[in-house]
């Protein structure tokens, strides 16, 4: 009897990063600044969103170096309209893990195979039972 399996990895995507909803800030000019979605202030964390912070300005300052070698941007957060650094700009972390499908495996008797191969065989044993 041939044995056929397929799987997947599970990609941990637990965000480490992501935008605080919570978070606000009051300038010393009076300006409030929160994330946004679609135009509005953001009152929870949606994954499949777009957040944004459409009162403040990213200014790049130079560059800094992964210890790979690649490069990253530094900087800071300015007020659109003022021009004052806004500097903790919060962010949190997921509280919960969050996994996604990732690539997909074939084996065949546990020899790896191609989707295409997988399937040709996995039709001809089905027809020969």
């Amino acid at each position: 009897m041939v044995e056929f399996r397929a799987y997947r990895d599970m990609i941990d995507v637990t965000s480490m990063n992501r935008p605080d909803t919570t978070w606000k800030v009051v300038d010393a000019a009076g300006h409030e600044h929160r994330w946004y979605v679609d135009g509005k202030p953001a009152d929870h964390y949606d994954p499949s969103a777009s957040h944004e912070l459409p009162t403040l300005v990213w200014v790049a300052t130079g560059t800094g170096c992964y210890p790979d070698g690649g490069e990253y941007e530094v900087g800071h957060y300015e007020c659109r309209e003022c021009g004052d650094e806004i500097e903790h700009l919060r962010r949190t972390v997921d509280s919960f893990s969050q996994k996604i499908p990732g690539e997909t495996h074939y084996e065949i008797d546990g020899e790896p195979v191609t989707h295409e191969e997988f399937e040709e065989r996995l039709k001809v044993e089905m027809f020969e039972s």
